[in-house]
């Protein structure tokens, strides 16, 4: 009994708790959507009201957020609020524009303690898709984007379209499909733009498009700081950490200690804020506000006045001197109550002064004298100050000032005894702007039998004095504002130069190297003078003065011309005056010469050479180099030289006026050319033509030898005319042999083989060998001469061809023969009867042989 009791309680708590459950269900209320509204093109914002019957002390909320008509979700979240808040706000972000399509929000509530909520109602912003139109509608539009954001682009159409692609820049994106009217793209990670922005456009064959900007929110500033120059003004500076890349988006405020606002000049960079000191008031909360179109930031400067206190002085002036000058600093603000310290700077020379004063509320000047400075130099000068136990303030710009000149006269004197005794003065002043303050000159001569001198005022650089042995001393002095300068003097009367010989030398690009032995006798300094040659003086006359101690002088080439000739005379000085040491000419550089010498038109001419003459001055001061020699080039005008050939030939020796060119052909035509030489090359040159005689002794020669050479052959062959007698008649019967009448055939063979040639010789052999077997051999014998070796050829027949053989003996040359040899006879009588045959047929059965012997030596 008690069991059933039991289970039936059980039943009934169970039954209380479910009806329980199912009555609180019904009293959760569903949360109430007061406010949906676009904040801008991005943004939604929604506000809801809950009951306050909830007893949650956090409510959790589960938001949808749908597109078009069709409620499409594109996002669910959840979020917490507190109950005791009676409006509940939230913001949402789209990456789609909300002006391309309808967006919607519906909320419940949710909680795990209790039943969720139903959902509200949809509540919906609407697009411009619903809006009567007839063009493209593009979103964005001119709008800024963030960098690095997905950004959707849509286009609306009036009508129904489908679409495949859409373009960003230049690169084409798929199209998302969000209505039949609205088709989009979605770009992730875009890029900042310059100020040139990115367009966005649906066609590529429609004009519509979309023009905007990506760019970034604002970075906090760096070295926010500010400070003053003269406490009636202050300003701030800062860095960027990353310059804007968009013009004008960019603003900056300055909040002054929550009290007021100033808004930064933007034209400079960086841009300075600046305000105004507040009188009495030592402590400032400055707020730096940087905002553009994506965001904000800020920076906070806490600071007291009296430690950015950084004084620059607003005017400096400068009086120079000749070796010292004033330079007067202004300071110009309300600085009392402050000890000030300035300081200058000098450049060249890094000298630093400091200057304390009290400061005051008034104009201040700070007075500082520079001194040891050098005459006629150009420095810089800049000050600064600061508040004593602060940090110095910024430089001033460097002013600019150059001392006084010192004039000192840099003298000199040229005498001339010809035409004239006379004595020139030159002189030179240090300064470098001489002529802006020298107003005259003071020359002064003293003589040794007056006491006075005489003086005289000139404006130029330069007098001309006629010289007077009672002269001892002439000064020259500078006529300045101040008065006078220190006088430079010089002795007229210098004893008797002394003859040097004249020493060539040559400069180089950088110009002169001068060298000079030391003079034992130079005590106070050497003065090397230089002047043109040829150029009257003294309009060209330099010197230079160098100490005693030093024997070679650097000349810059820039002071000097090239093709010129140039005469420096070194000059030593003692307690007697000046006397010349050395001498020297030279060119910095040498050129060809410009003149031309004269040839003599009447040469000595023989049949082989011209003996050819010119003039020519090659000690005139006015050629471009030291005349070396001459080149003389002689041309073959003949018309067998078809090449036009040529040879030179060169005179080392600028002294000589003369020349003999040998080595001639007889009677041809010649061109002569003629030029004066330096160590740069040869100038122009002069020509002439001239024909070599004709040869008559050669002429005389070549008649006489021929015929002395046959007389010699004829007295030779007539001493040995008695070889020919004793030959029997028949066998030779048939030659007729004459005085030297050769056989037609033997002698061209002998012209074929070029031994018949004409030479001298003693005596002439002529030798007639007949034709013998070849197992027979005959000797004649000379009854004059027993010991002539004899020739024996061999004849072998039918086969006849010349040949040539040669033999040597005794004083026996130029042998020649012609042998016809049978071969294979058959009997000694056969080679008889066959030879017979032969010297019937032929007209040539013997050999002839004409040899020239000489005497053993």
């Amino acid at each position: 009994m008690v069991l059933q009791w039991t289970k039936m309680l059980t039943v009934f708590v169970l039954l209380e708790h479910v009806k329980d459950r199912r009555s609180s269900s019904g009293t959760v209320t569903v949360p109430d959507i007061i406010k949906l509204q676009a904040l801008d093109m991005w943004r939604l914002e929604v506000k809801w009201m809950m009951s306050q019957n909830e007893k949650q002390r956090n409510q959790t909320y589960e938001i949808q957020v749908g597109r078009t008509a069709n409620m499409d979700v594109v996002d669910s979240m959840n979020v917490s609020r507190r109950s005791l808040e009676e409006v509940h706000t939230l913001v949402w972000t789209s990456q789609l524009p909300l002006n391309c399509v309808d967006h919607s929000v519906r909320i419940r509530l949710i909680s795990d303690a209790s039943q969720s909520s139903s959902w509200s109602s949809w509540k919906t912003v609407y697009g411009e898709m619903n809006l009567a139109h007839n063009e493209i509608r593009i979103f964005p539009n001119n709008q800024v984007l963030r960098e690095g954001s997905t950004v959707m682009f849509c286009c609306i159409y009036p009508t129904e379209t489908n679409l495949t692609k859409m373009f960003f820049g230049n690169t084409d994106y798929k199209v998302i499909n969000i209505s039949p009217q609205v088709k989009a793209i979605r770009v992730e990670n875009i890029k900042a733009t310059n100020a040139f922005g990115v367009i966005f456009y649906c066609e590529r064959e429609r004009d519509e498009q979309g023009h905007n900007f990506v760019s970034f929110p604002p970075e906090k500033p760096l070295d926010f700081r500010c400070k003053t120059e003269d406490m009636r003004h202050a300003y701030c500076l800062w860095k960027e950490r990353r310059a804007p890349n968009l013009e004008d988006d960019q603003k900056y405020t300055l909040l002054i200690s929550d009290s007021k606002s100033v808004k930064c000049d933007e034209s400079t960079d960086p841009a300075p804020c600046r305000f105004d000191v507040i009188q009495q008031q030592i402590k400032y909360n400055i707020t730096l506000l940087v905002t553009n179109s994506l965001g904000r930031e800020s920076e906070t400067d806490i600071f007291n006045i009296t430690d950015r206190v950084f004084p620059v002085p607003e005017h400096h002036e400068v009086t120079a001197g000749v070796f010292d000058s004033l330079v007067i600093f202004q300071l110009n603000g309300n600085f009392k109550g402050l000890l000030l310290i300035c300081q200058t700077e000098l450049e060249p020379g890094g000298i630093i002064q400091d200057l304390d004063k009290n400061g005051s509320d008034s104009v201040q000047h700070y007075a500082f004298r520079l001194q040891h400075l050098k005459p006629s130099t150009q420095y810089s000068v800049r000050g600064r100050c600061a508040v004593q136990g602060n940090n110095w303030g910024r430089w001033t710009e460097k002013r600019l000032f150059i001392t006084e000149p010192l004039v000192t006269i840099n003298l000199w004197r040229h005498i001339r005894d010809h035409p004239t005794r006379t004595i020139t003065l030159l002189w030179k002043t240090v300064s470098s702007e001489s002529e802006l303050y020298i107003e005259a000159y003071e020359v002064c001569v003293s003589y040794r039998n007056q006491e006075r001198s005489v003086c005289m005022n000139i404006t130029q650089t330069q007098v001309e004095l006629t010289r007077d042995d009672n002269m001892s001393e002439i000064t020259v002095r500078a006529v300045i504002q101040s008065g006078f300068t220190e006088a430079a003097r010089t002795f007229p009367s210098a004893y008797t130069d002394n003859q040097q010989r004249e020493k060539r030398i040559m400069g180089n690009e950088k110009g002169f190297q001068l060298t000079w032995t030391k003079d034992s006798t130079t005590t106070c300094d050497y003065t090397v003078e230089w002047y043109m040659l040829g150029i009257k003086l003294p309009s060209n006359l330099q010197w230079r003065k160098v100490p005693a101690n030093q024997t070679s002088l650097n000349l810059y080439a820039g002071d000097f011309n090239e093709g010129v000739q140039y005469e420096f005379e070194i000059y030593g000085c003692n307690d007697k005056g000046y006397r010349r040491h050395e001498k020297q000419v030279g060119y910095l550089k040498e050129q060809k010469p410009t003149q031309w010498p004269t040839l003599d038109t009447n040469p000595t001419i023989t049949w082989s050479s011209v003996n050819l003459k010119w003039s020519f001055n090659e000690m005139d001061l006015s050629h471009a180099g030291f005349i070396t020699g001459y080149m003389i080039t002689v041309q073959d005008d003949s018309e067998a030289s078809s090449g036009l050939s040529s040879i030179s030939q060169s005179v080392d020796n600028p002294h000589v006026k003369s020349w003999t060119v040998t080595g001639l052909a007889e009677d041809q035509l010649y061109t002569f050319q003629l030029a004066a030489c330096t160590s740069a090359g040869c100038g122009p040159g002069t020509s002439a033509t001239f024909r070599t005689r004709k040869n008559y002794y050669m002429v005389v020669v070549k008649v006489l030898v021929p015929l002395l050479v046959l007389f010699g052959c004829c007295v030779c062959l007539w001493s040995y005319r008695n070889l020919f007698r004793g030959f029997p008649e028949e066998p030779l019967g048939f030659l007729h042999i004459k005085a030297l009448d050769l056989d037609e055939d033997l002698y061209e063979a002998s012209e074929k083989l070029r031994t018949l040639m004409i030479d001298d010789c003693k005596w002439c052999d002529v030798e007639i060998l007949e034709a013998q077997p070849a197992a027979e051999k005959t000797r004649l014998k000379d009854a004059e001469d027993q010991s002539s070796s004899f020739i024996t050829p061999t004849v072998m027949l039918p086969s006849c061809h010349p040949t040539t053989d040669v033999w040597v003996a005794t004083d026996l040359t130029n042998l020649t023969y012609v042998s016809c040899v049978q071969q294979d006879l058959p009997s000694e009588e056969q080679q008889t009867e066959a030879t017979k045959q032969e010297i019937s047929g032929f007209s040539s059965d013997y050999v002839t042989s004409v040899a020239t012997s000489f005497p053993k030596m």
